[in-house]
């Protein structure tokens, strides 16, 4: 869906400028509709109201709704026959609180003259006891596929007295039905009187029930013209398999989707020679459309009318820019969408009107159930909706903004599920020509309106306040044109930032057409204007309505251009770009390019609501995270068919197996591993439901319940490659010499090897230290997945100490004489202890014991001098440092000479 207030605003685009037309009185006094009830209080929740903790709302009440038909009345006061409130606007809405019939009394001022009143009686009913499911107004349930589920509404009470039934989506007329496929259920139970009603729905799930697709999204207009849409397969990404996170057992990533123009499969019943309206239901297929004359339903047949009318047309008229508009019905606890309004100018009374359709109908093929109801007088107005929200950010109904091409008037009206409230806003300036389009900006905050003022064209921009659709002017574009050609049609691109217009020609004038790209960044109006770019021009073709297409793309989507008598329409498709027709991707005409239709096109696109999606079960889906070797992969599903029991297990592809919804395994091999996820579902029985002794419950778990399905799923995932490192526990280094210290984790089974030092922060694969403290590394292959670099890393940490290696020196001679030089027999030596030195005469008899490297040999025995010869000596030490290695020994001969 289109993107908006936050991440979650669907706009959908309508606009209008219908044709002038004469005003006539109604016969009837005044218009009386809604439902004719009282108004109930809501339910507490909990089990003394009986719903399942789940409250009636009194928003589900729908007051009586009042409209005074004359045109010429100026001021009102409405006297409702219940002795409470009076009302003294054109259209009040009145809720009573007792059964019975009023006499509603309307007294006219028309000028300064006040009219005799006007009474009509309205009887107001009792609504009936609300319907529920499972005790609640709301409920959810999941049963096995394959089975059949009775829906009883009154299963624990009873059915009341003289009620009737009507249930979607087929319309049955029966107290309960049986159904066999997933999806949303409700009925609604009317009283005896007809007049009121209350609603329960049930949403309904069969495990993994298939369901199938409405389609791609199209769009009808012209003389059976259809464009339609596909997703381009350039957006279907295959599996990111270096990615260290994703989904498993689901359809292929679309990344920034975008959609194109494809051939079209049908064409359909309109020609309209501008607007017309198309709605998609909850499944995202098509569920009716209408060119403001006539409503056509999926099928391309007219829909009946309940009861059967005379005349089926709906008063509106299809010579305009925007014929009709349609809005779902929000009512309180139905299922979305089954009933919807098409709104429509009256083409005879100049009252913007609607008439309602019900899905349930007609086999659930849909029929007209209300037609012609009065909103609003207001003439040639341009029209465009939004979504409305409430404080939790919830859909609860939608805006109507119109505008009166000869006032400066907007009328916003408010549809939910009470009805329709209307303000008024006096902004901008009055046009005094035809009129153009009307478009909100995707997100919501903005509407643009064409206009025709003395023969020139404008542009107005207004600012929306997203939480009470107030507006406020906030650029007045003149674009320095006079009409003809016309300003007429007008988008906005996803950002609301650029603003497309085209100037609708007038060949047989010499009048071209132009389409025409506006910076709204650029804030001046003036600036803007004279920085527009045209990106197209035609002295024979006549530009229509453009519009971001397809409506549900979010975001991914081209604008396109209704060309009058033309069999394709031009598309620009890049239309964030600001730029020529080049820049931003336009596809003309010429050349017999252009997106084909079949049919022709002519000045209009229609309005296109895609009601909520729904969702009729759950997948089998899991989750991966982690797919570095030798590191623990984590995979997570929240199993399927809740609340059903589930029992889970996997086959991680290496042998290895798992159980359970959150399972973690380690892969010692890089590589690609098939994941098997199976899946066993329990539906409770009678036995399981009533089992109310938790050890017994404990111990037999499953086996009371009924082994609903086993569903098997296989999917891959890669497990790369982490790097393989080694340094030493600890390492030493003389800090006492200046020495230095080559630190080096030996890395191996690499790719990319990114290289992280610390604390230093180098990054190379090897540093040199000479400095005591512990040093840690981290290794980490790095992988260029689409979503981001991804590193497998490995770490080791070295402990660097002072550690110097012992040093001894043995002279090969020495010179005892004593001239003070080289007297006696030195051992230079550092960082040794436990010495021992022994030297022997040519016997082998000890001449000399030393355990003092300071207290050295001087070359005599027992006081005399020994004779010149070669003594052999036997020198043993051990690390100061390294206390722990053996004793070091070395031996040789010493040569005395004199």
């Amino acid at each position: 869906m289109w993107g908006g207030i936050g991440t979650n605003l669907r706009i959908f685009f309508i606009a209008a400028t219908l044709s002038s037309t004469s005003i006539l009185s109604f016969c009837q006094e005044f218009y009386v509709g809604g439902k004719k009830c009282i108004s109930v209080p809501a339910t507490p929740p909990g089990p003394g109201g009986g719903t399942g903790g789940q409250a009636q709302s009194a928003d589900c009440n729908e007051p009586t709704v009042f409209f005074d038909t004359n045109p010429n009345t100026t001021a009102w006061l409405w006297d409702f026959g219940d002795g409470s409130a009076t009302a003294t606007t054109r259209n009040p809405q009145h809720s009573y609180a007792a059964v019975g019939t009023y006499t509603v009394t309307l007294t006219r001022t028309i000028g300064a003259v006040v009219q005799p009143p006007v009474t009509e009686t309205v009887t107001i009913s009792q609504p009936p006891v609300q319907p529920m499911f499972f005790k609640k107004i709301s409920a959810d349930t999941t049963v096995c596929d394959g089975k059949t589920v009775t829906l009883n509404p009154y299963k624990d009470s009873g059915p009341p007295a003289g009620v009737t039934y009507l249930w979607f989506p087929k319309g049955q007329t029966t107290p309960t039905i049986d159904v066999d496929s997933a999806g949303c259920y409700s009925v609604e139970v009317f009283d005896p009187s007809g007049q009121c009603s209350r609603i329960a729905k049930i949403n309904v799930k069969f495990c993994l029930q298939e369901t199938s697709s409405g389609g791609g999204e199209k769009w009808y207009f012209g003389k059976g013209a259809t464009l339609e849409f596909g997703l381009n397969p350039a957006s279907v990404l295959p599996p990111d398999t270096l990615a260290n996170s994703g989904d498993l057992f689901e359809d292929p990533e679309e990344e920034d989707p975008t959609y194109i123009p494809v051939e079209p499969s049908s064409s359909n019943a309109l020609d309209t020679p501008e607007g017309a309206a198309m709605v998609y239901g909850p499944k995202g297929s098509l569920l009716f459309y209408t060119d403001g004359v006539t409503i056509y339903g999926s099928n391309d047949q007219p829909l009946a009318f309940v009861p059967p009318l005379t005349d089926s047309n709906l008063g509106g008229t299809n010579t305009s820019t925007q014929s009709s508009l349609i809005i779902p019905k929000n009512s309180c606890n139905e299922c979305p969408h089954h009933l919807y309004y098409v709104y429509t100018l009256n083409k005879t009374t100049g009252l913007l009107s609607y008439s309602v359709v019900d899905l349930r109908r007609d086999d659930g093929k849909g029929a007209v159930v209300e037609k012609d109801i009065p909103v609003s007088f207001t003439t040639s107005p341009q029209i465009a909706t939004r979504v409305a929200f409430d404080d939790s950010g919830n859909e609860v109904g939608y805006y109507i903004y119109s505008h009166d091409s000869k006032t400066n008037e907007f009328r916003i009206l408010k549809v939910d599920s009470t009805g329709t409230t209307e303000k008024v806003q006096t902004l901008g300036m009055i046009p005094s020509d035809t009129t153009g389009y009307m478009r909100i900006s995707p997100s919501g905050d903005k509407l643009a309106m064409a206009i025709v003022k003395n023969g020139k064209n404008y542009i107005e921009v207004y600012d929306i306040n997203t939480e009470t659709g107030d507006l406020t002017l906030s650029l007045t574009i003149d674009l320095k044109t006079t009409a003809p050609p016309m300003v007429y049609g007008l988008e906005f691109s996803q950002d609301g930032e650029k603003l497309y217009t085209t100037l609708r020609g007038d060949p047989s004038k010499g009048k071209k057409s132009y389409l025409y790209q506006l910076n709204l960044n650029r804030r001046d109006p003036v600036v803007i204007n004279n920085t527009k770019i045209r990106i197209d021009s035609s002295a024979t073709d006549i530009f229509g309505a453009i519009q971001m297409g397809p409506t549900n793309a979010g975001g991914g989507g081209a604008i396109y251009m209704a060309v009058d008598g033309s069999d394709r329409v031009p598309y620009i498709s890049q239309p964030e770009v600001v730029g020529n027709a080049s820049e931003v991707g336009y596809v003309p005409l010429t050349g017999g390019f252009g997106a084909e239709v079949k049919g022709t096109s002519r000045y209009g696109f229609p309005n296109v609501v895609h009601a909520k999606p729904i969702q009729d079960g759950e997948g089998l889906s899991a989750t991966f995270e982690g797919t570095c070797q030798g590191q623990p992969t984590i995979f997570k599903t929240q199993g399927i068919c809740s609340p059903m029991k589930n029992k889970v297990s996997w086959d991680f592809g290496d042998g290895a197996t798992g159980n359970g919804t959150e399972v973690s395994h380690t892969y010692e091999k890089e590589g690609r591993y098939i994941i098997k996820m199976t899946v066993d579902v329990f539906s409770e029985t009678f036995i399981s439901k009533n089992v109310n002794i938790p050890i017994v419950s404990n111990l037999l778990g499953n086996a009371l319940r009924e082994n609903c399905n086993t569903f098997t799923v296989i999917d891959t995932v890669y497990i790369k490659p982490t790097p393989v490192i080694n340094l030493p526990d600890s390492a030493f280094v003389c800090v006492l010499k200046g020495a230095t210290l080559l630190l080096d984790p030996k890395a191996q089974r690499t790719f990319d090897p990114q290289y992280l030092w610390r604390p230093t922060s180098e990054t190379t694969p090897t540093i040199t230290v000479s400095a005591l403290a512990t040093y840690s590394v981290e290794v980490a292959n790095k992988f260029a997945s689409r979503s981001g670099n991804v590193f497998c890393p490995a770490k080791d940490e070295v402990i660097v100490k002072e550690g110097c290696e012992p040093l001894l020196f043995v002279p090969e001679a020495f010179t005892p004489n004593g001239d003070g030089i080289n007297d006696r027999f030195e051992l230079p030596n550092e960082f040794i202890k436990d010495f021992d030195l022994k030297i022997y005469n040519r016997w082998g008899e000890i001449i000399f014991e030393s355990f003092d490297t300071e207290k050295l040999w001087d070359g005599t025995y027992k006081g005399k001098l020994m004779a010149p010869m070669l003594y052999a000596f036997v020198v043993s030490y051990k690390s100061l440092y390294f206390p722990y290695r053996p004793k070091i020994t070395k031996t040789g001969g010493i040569l005395l000479i004199k």
